[in-house]
């Protein structure tokens, strides 16, 4: 092997590791995009909450982490997450029966055939417990 055929040889090379390291970098960078975007998409807001009525079953656990309902007023739940969206008063998984007096129900979305709801019962107007079930 003469000098030109080894320059040749580790041109190639240097290439290869050139193309090598791209081909890594762009699947880095992809996976933080998307990362990103999951990450977005999943984050509560009180305005994405109100916005996106079908897709609330996507934040709702970003909610629950954030926000401790348990023991908040209603009026602090109708400022965080708005009037609620529908009167139901039994649900599936439960079984329970939710009186609509004590209860504030909101529409998470649609999972599989099913409709999820964030069930909050209250107590002399505070927060005493809450669920998710479906219909």
């Amino acid at each position: 092997m003469d000098a030109k055929e080894e320059q040749e040889q580790i041109r190639r090379v240097k290439l290869f590791n050139i193309v090598i390291i791209s081909v890594f970098a762009i699947i880095v960078f992809a996976a933080l995009i998307c990362f990103g975007i999951y990450k977005y998409s999943h984050t509560f807001t009180t305005d994405k909450w109100n916005s996106n009525t079908e897709n609330r079953k996507k934040i709702v656990s970003d909610m629950l982490n954030k926000h401790k309902l348990v023991g908040m007023s209603e009026p602090d739940i109708i400022e965080l997450l708005g009037d609620e969206d529908s009167e139901q008063s039994s649900f599936k998984i439960s079984k329970e029966y939710f009186p609509p007096e004590t209860t504030i129900v909101y529409f998470l979305g649609v999972d599989y055939m099913d409709f999820c709801w964030l069930i909050i019962s209250l107590e002399d107007g505070v927060v005493r417990s809450y669920c998710i079930d479906v219909t």
